[in-house]
């Protein structure tokens, strides 16, 4: 349905009609932007009420999609594979009503625009005009859309002006995020919110265990509550038992508060910038909102909701089930900090070629999946796979394997690429598949035999100088990207 050529005239008003449960509707002209497709993912909103479908991005503009046929209590019976989506905005609101199908545009004279009369004292209604055409035998109901999107609950971007002077501020400024699923909704938390990430153990009974608090465990001596994310969300828990074991547990602390989520699936780490996020849609009143700090878009999929940490340690019902294990086991906290004592804190990222390895995490800028457009450029080294564009920047893809003497990979489609930075460039890390985030302390750390370090003929001598004491899996070697991306870049240049 094309809108860039009409215009009314002096006596003459535009609709767009369009079918809904077996109802003929029309909207102004004027209120519609376009109508397209319904994209083929939508990202899920938590906490949303049910007509609330999801976001999309359109153009760098974040689209909520609403289900008219909820909205208004219709048949919910005999829906059209033609599906459109409208995109109607008013007094700054843009929102997308999901119709069974599009009519035609019509060009109906005034005095055919039957307007309803609100009695005094009554809210405005959906429904504000009618219009009779072909003598009377066709009617259409006219929505307002004023009235629609302001609707208790309708979605509304928030006030984007204050964003222009922020995203100026912040420009250039990269931030880390680690992104985890619950169902189908990527989400993401800031870096330096997580204290780590770990295997789901076999839980330990909660005396507050509820619908969300599912169990407890005990991690170096501190008692945390763990929370099914998927029920604080509001979401149904997937009842996909083959992906059982990619489940996660999120561990978050402040101050003196500790919780576990676990999630469905730990994905990867993602960096943005100020400006690449979108503004949440508000909904119900800003509780909900203030959980998200906004939306990163994705190519070709649906985008990571950003949780806000803070919100997420001021939600009422984390505060209470944290706060309640904490002072119920008191004593066993304070011990595990005691034991804790000195030494620095270091966050590793585990991963494997082959055998489990990790490499700290400020050495990553993130972490992606790996994707077939890698372009293959004659002339570089055997160990280089080929070059990645990443957002309009040109990532040098390592072979991990082939760096190190190693069979090629047998299947790509767990394999995970990490980005590194070496003077000024960036270099992807292709790897079987990351594992874990976790935190140690300095006392975990490990001095490597000087006969190790001093072997010129392995391969991985500089490459791996420091091991680290994982508990319940033994040693851990740590890589060090900038050695191997040097070797790399020196053999390049030969």
């Amino acid at each position: 349905m094309s809108l860039c050529t009409l215009a009314a005239g002096p006596n003459v008003e535009l609709y767009g009609s369009f079918h809904l449960a077996g109802a003929e509707l029309a909207l102004p002209v004027a209120a519609l932007q376009e109508v397209v497709n319904p994209p083929e993912t939508l990202t899920a909103i938590p906490l949303a009420p049910p007509y609330l479908l999801g976001l999309f991005n359109l153009r760098g503009t974040l689209i909520p999609v609403v289900d008219l046929r909820q909205l208004l209590r219709l048949n919910a019976e005999g829906t059209s594979a033609a599906r459109k989506v409208a995109i109607v905005e008013s007094s700054g609101v843009r929102v997308g009503l999901l119709f069974d199908a599009t009519g035609e545009i019509l060009r109906v004279p005034r005095e055919q625009v039957i307007r309803l009369d609100v009695p005094e004292g009554s809210p405005p209604m959906a429904i504000d005009a009618v219009l009779k055409l072909e003598g009377g035998e066709r009617i259409l109901q006219v929505l307002a859309p004023a009235v629609l999107l302001s609707l208790r609950d309708m979605p509304q971007l928030a006030q984007t002006a204050p964003r222009a002077a922020q995203r100026r501020a912040h420009q250039g400024q990269r931030r880390q995020n680690v992104s985890f699923k619950v169902g189908a909704t990527a989400l993401a938390l800031p870096m330096e919110a997580i204290q780590e990430i770990i295997r789901v153990p076999a839980l330990q009974q909660s005396p507050l265990a509820s619908e969300v608090c599912i169990g407890m465990l005990n991690l170096r001596g501190a008692t945390i509550p763990v929370l099914d994310f998927s029920a604080l969300l509001g979401f149904a828990r997937a009842g996909d038992e083959a992906r059982v074991d990619e489940r996660r547990i999120v561990v978050l602390h402040r101050n003196d508060l500790h919780f576990g989520m676990l999630v469905d699936e730990v994905a990867s780490i993602v960096a943005y910038r100020e400006e690449d996020l979108l503004p949440m849609p508000a909904y119900g009143g800003n509780a909900q909102r203030s959980l998200f700090a906004g939306y990163l878009a994705a190519e070709n999929s649906a985008g990571v909701l950003l949780m806000n940490a803070d919100a997420l340690f001021a939600n009422e019902r984390v505060v209470a089930l944290a706060a309640g294990h904490r002072d119920l086991y008191r004593n066993a906290l304070a011990q595990a900090a005691q034991k804790r004592g000195a030494g620095t804190r270091q966050t590793l990222v585990t991963f494997r070629i082959g055998q489990l390895i990790g490499v700290r995490i400020a050495q990553l800028r993130e972490v992606i999946d790996y994707r077939d457009d890698i372009v293959h450029t004659p002339g570089l080294p055997g160990v280089v796979r080929g070059m990645l564009n990443l957002r309009g920047v040109l990532v040098t893809v390592i072979d991990v394997r082939a760096m190190y003497g190693m069979p090629p990979y047998e299947d790509l489609a767990a394999a995970k690429v990490l980005i590194v930075e070496y003077e000024h460039e960036k270099y992807g890390l292709l790897v079987d598949s990351v594992e874990d985030i976790v935190t140690l302390t300095g006392s975990a750390q490990l001095t490597l035999p000087q006969a190790f370090t001093r072997n010129d003929g392995a391969r991985v001598n500089t490459d791996m100088r420091e091991a680290v004491e994982l508990p319940g899996k033994g040693t851990l070697m740590l890589l060090e990207p900038a050695s191997l991306c040097a070797r790399v870049a020196k053999e390049a240049a030969v």
